[in-house]
């Protein structure tokens, strides 16, 4: 939070959500664990720790830090928590990989929206989602980049510095890092992060 703090010294010119960040206070121990026993998952523990002790959610990263607790919303994405997460870490969904019939399968399918909960709106039909449900242990706990509307895909989000999955708290100091390092006219989004798909 003291990193985060900084942010109010940046005058971003292209700012989807409000600018400075605003954040919510924390859910309690309760909302959380009857989020999780309604949804039968347990939330990963940095992201849980996060959301209990230090905010809920916010007016950043983009259009914000989305809460569990937001209900039904206009826009965005909405997953089934319940089904497991389809992809791994190395299988990510690739869209320039699939052949046409591959391609309509796949959205029939509908099983595309299983295992996550959005994080935040890029805009632009972009989405950082975090897995909260996954049948393979390494993809569990790690934050995707989401971009269907460009026929782009489903892919992990690689942290340069270690090359390792990020996972949530990586995900969001990656955000404030990158702000503060930017000048004021300058933009980045998350696709960066895809390792190179």
């Amino acid at each position: 939070m003291a990193k985060m703090e900084k942010l109010s010294a940046k005058h971003p010119k292209d700012t989807c959500g409000e600018f400075p960040p605003k954040w919510k206070e924390p859910l309690s121990e309760e909302k959380v664990r009857d989020f999780e026993v309604r949804s039968g998952i347990s939330l990963p523990e940095d992201y849980r720790r996060f959301i209990t002790t230090v905010s809920k959610g916010g007016t950043q990263p983009f259009y914000g830090l989305r809460s569990i607790d937001d209900g039904k919303r206009k826009g965005g994405l909405i997953a089934n928590v319940k089904a497991k997460f389809p992809y791994t870490l190395k299988k990510p969904l690739n869209i320039a990989e699939l052949s046409d019939e591959e391609y309509d399968r796949l959205l029939d399918a509908c099983y595309v929206n299983s295992g996550f909960i959005e994080l935040c709106d890029e805009g632009c039909g972009m989405y950082s989602i975090l897995i909260v449900n996954a049948e393979d242990k390494e993809t569990y706990g790690t934050v995707w980049f989401y971009d269907l509307a460009d026929d782009a895909g489903i892919f992990p989000l690689i942290n340069p510095f270690s090359g390792k999955a990020m996972h949530f708290i990586d995900w969001l100091e990656y955000y404030v890092d990158r702000t503060l390092e930017l000048d004021d006219d300058e933009y980045f989004s998350y696709s960066e992060l895809t390792g190179g798909y």
